[in-house]
C-alpha cells in the first residue's frame, strides 16, 4: 500500500482531531511512538492478519493456536493506528478511507472463522447485520454532529474483539487438550461466541437509537 504522507514535528489539525484508544504518554503509547512505523504499515499488518484468520482455521486443529497472536496482531494495529497517525503531516486520505474498510475486513474474517469452525450461518448473517447496523448507525448519528455518540456502549469495538479473543482462546485450549474427539465443543464455543456478539451489538444498536432519538428531539 503507497502512503504519500511524510513526517513532520508539526502534524496537520485533520490528524491532530483523530480519535485515539491509547495516551501518548502512557507506557504503551510511548512504546508505539518509539517505533516509529508508518501508519499504512500498520494498516497492513492488520489487513494481512485478517486474511489469514480463515485459513488458519481450515487447518488441522494442531495450528488453532495460531488464531491468537494473529488476532493480537490486530488488535496491536488498531491500537497503534490513531497513534501513529497523529504524529504524521497531511495523513493520506486514501490510509484514512481504507482503515475503517480493514476493521470491518478484520471482523467479517472473525465470523468466516466462526463458520469454519461449526457455527450456524444463520447465526453468523445475523450477527453481521446487527454488528453493521450498529456501526452504520453511530457514524451517521456522528456525521450529524451528535456529541453525544462519543459514549461508551455494550457495541464496542474492543468489546467485539474480547469475545472473539475469548472464543479464540477456549477453542485453542479445547483443541490443545482434546483434539478431534471435543470437536463439537469448538463448534459450541463459535456459535456461543457469535450469538454474544449479536446480542451485545443489538443492545448497542439499542442505546445508541435512544440516545440519538433524544437528542435529536432537542
Amino acid at each position: 500500500m503507497h502512503d504519500a504522507a511524510s513526517t513532520s514535528a508539526a502534524p496537520s489539525a485533520k490528524t491532530k482531531a483523530m480519535r485515539t484508544r491509547v495516551p501518548a504518554d502512557s507506557l504503551l503509547g510511548r512504546a508505539i511512538l518509539s517505533s516509529q512505523l508508518p501508519p499504512w504499515l500498520v494498516l497492513t499488518a492488520a489487513f494481512l492478519a485478517a486474511v489469514a484468520i480463515p485459513g488458519v482455521a481450515l487447518l488441522p486443529t494442531s495450528y488453532s493456536a495460531l488464531l491468537l497472536p494473529l488476532l493480537g496482531l490486530i488488535v496491536l494495529s488498531d491500537l497503534s493506528f490513531g497513534l501513529l497517525a497523529t504524529q504524521v503531516e497531511n495523513l493520506s486520505r486514501r490510509l484514512l478511507m481504507f482503515e475503517p474498510l480493514v476493521c470491518r475486513l478484520g471482523e467479517a474474517s472473525w465470523l468466516v472463522a466462526f463458520w469454519l469452525l461449526g457455527a450456524p450461518g444463520w447465526v453468523l448473517a445475523l450477527t453481521c447485520g446487527s454488528c453493521w447496523l450498529y456501526v452504520q448507525t453511530r457514524s451517521r448519528a456522528r456525521q450529524l454532529g451528535l456529541r453525544q455518540m462519543g459514549m461508551t456502549t455494550l457495541a464496542e469495538r474492543n468489546v467485539r474483539t474480547t469475545t472473539v479473543a475469548v472464543a479464540f482462546a477456549a477453542i485453542v485450549v479445547i483443541n490443545t487438550a482434546g483434539g478431534d474427539e471435543y470437536s463439537s465443543w469448538v463448534k459450541g464455543v463459535a456459535t456461543i461466541a457469535a450469538t454474544s456478539w449479536m446480542l451485545l451489538s443489538l443492545l448497542g444498536l439499542l442505546q445508541v437509537t435512544v440516545v440519538a432519538a433524544a437528542a435529536l428531539k432537542d
